[in-house]
């Protein structure tokens, strides 16, 4: 992996100059929509998402559903996602 960047769940936030965080667009509408039950997949589900919508921030209903489709989720949430 050398000179390649990884960035993980946590590293999708951003910090503010008091030393808060900002959580990414994506992260902050999975809380707002009250997604998360089990959180097993919620880490994949949002980093999917995130990275999808940098590539395409305008996507068809079509797009998202094909690109969030190998995401799998055992508590049963897809309807809020």
């Amino acid at each position: 992996m050398e000179g390649k960047e990884i960035t993980t769940i946590e590293g999708l936030a951003t910090e503010n100059a008091d030393g808060t965080l900002t959580l990414h667009p994506v992260q902050q509408a999975f809380i707002d929509a009250q997604v998360p039950q089990c959180g097993w997949c919620m880490s994949g589900q949002i980093m999917t998402a995130a990275a999808f919508l940098q590539q395409n921030p305008a996507p068809s209903e079509d797009d998202v559903i094909e690109a969030m489709g190998e995401n799998y989720c055992r508590c049963g949430c897809y309807h809020r996602i």
